[in-house]
C-alpha cells in the first residue's frame, strides 16, 4: 500500500495541506486517487478485487454497474447546473450555515465528523477550496435522533447525521432536484416482502404474546 498524499486528521493543518495537494494537482481528486493506487483511498479498496469476485456475482443483473463502482469510484447522473448558479450556491450555503439541529449538537455532530476522518471516509478542507472544486456542491449538515434497541430489548436513543441534499440555494436546483431518475439502476427488492412476512407469521405462532419489532 502507497501512502496516501492526504492527511486524515481532523484539524485546520491537515486541511490546509490536503488543499495544497489538491491545488498541485489541478483540483483533479480522481487523478490523486488513481496516481497512489493501491492506496488507503483507492476506490473498492474495502472489498475484494472485482477480478476475484466476477465469477461469483457476474450473473447478477446489477453486477456491471458494481463492477464500475469497485473499479471507478460512485458516480450519479445529474443535470448540469451553470457554474455562476452553483457559484451563488456556494456563497449562499456558506454564509446560511448548517441547519439548527446541527447546531444544537455541535459537540456530538464534530465527534461523529472527526470518526469519519479519521477513518479516511471524510477529507477535511478548508471552505475556500470548495470554490476550486470542479463542479463542487455544498449542503447543509443536521442531526436526527433515533430510537435503537439494545441487545436486552431496550429502547436507546443515538444521533445521526443527515446531509440535506434536498435543501436549494438561490438557484432552486438542489442536487435531488437534478438527479436524472431515469439512468439510476432499478431498485430490485425480489422476494424479501413476502420473505419478512413469512417470518413475522412463524415468530407470531412461536410466541404469540410477546412483541415483534422490525
Amino acid at each position: 500500500m502507497n501512502p496516501p498524499l492526504f492527511i486524515f486528521k481532523f484539524s485546520e493543518a491537515a486541511a490546509s495541506h490536503n488543499a495544497m495537494v489538491l491545488a498541485n494537482h489541478d483540483f483533479d481528486l480522481d487523478l490523486i486517487i488513481h496516481n497512489q493506487h493501491p492506496s488507503q483511498i483507492s476506490y473498492g479498496l474495502e472489498f475484494r478485487p472485482s477480478a476475484q469476485i466476477e465469477d461469483l456475482l457476474s450473473q447478477h443483473p446489477l453486477w456491471r454497474r458494481l463492477k464500475e463502482i469497485l473499479d471507478q469510484g460512485a458516480t450519479f447522473p445529474l443535470d448540469e447546473i451553470s457554474d455562476s448558479d452553483r457559484q451563488t450556491d456556494l456563497v449562499f450555503h456558506s454564509n446560511r450555515g448548517n441547519h439548527k439541529s446541527a447546531s444544537k449538537n455541535h459537540q456530538v455532530l464534530r465527534e461523529i465528523i472527526r470518526e469519519d476522518v479519521e477513518r479516511g471516509l471524510a477529507l477535511p478542507l478548508p471552505v475556500t477550496a470548495l470554490h476550486f472544486l470542479p463542479k463542487a456542491s455544498l449542503a447543509p449538515l443536521g442531526c436526527i435522533q433515533q430510537s435503537l434497541l439494545d441487545t436486552s430489548g431496550n429502547k436507546t436513543k443515538k444521533i445521526r447525521m443527515t446531509h440535506d441534499q434536498s435543501f436549494s440555494g438561490p438557484s432552486k436546483l438542489s442536487v435531488n432536484l437534478r438527479v436524472q431518475q431515469s439512468k439510476l439502476p432499478p431498485i430490485m427488492y425480489s422476494f424479501v416482502l413476502l420473505w419478512s412476512i413469512h417470518y413475522i407469521l412463524i415468530l407470531h405462532q412461536c410466541h404469540p404474546t410477546t412483541k415483534i419489532f422490525i
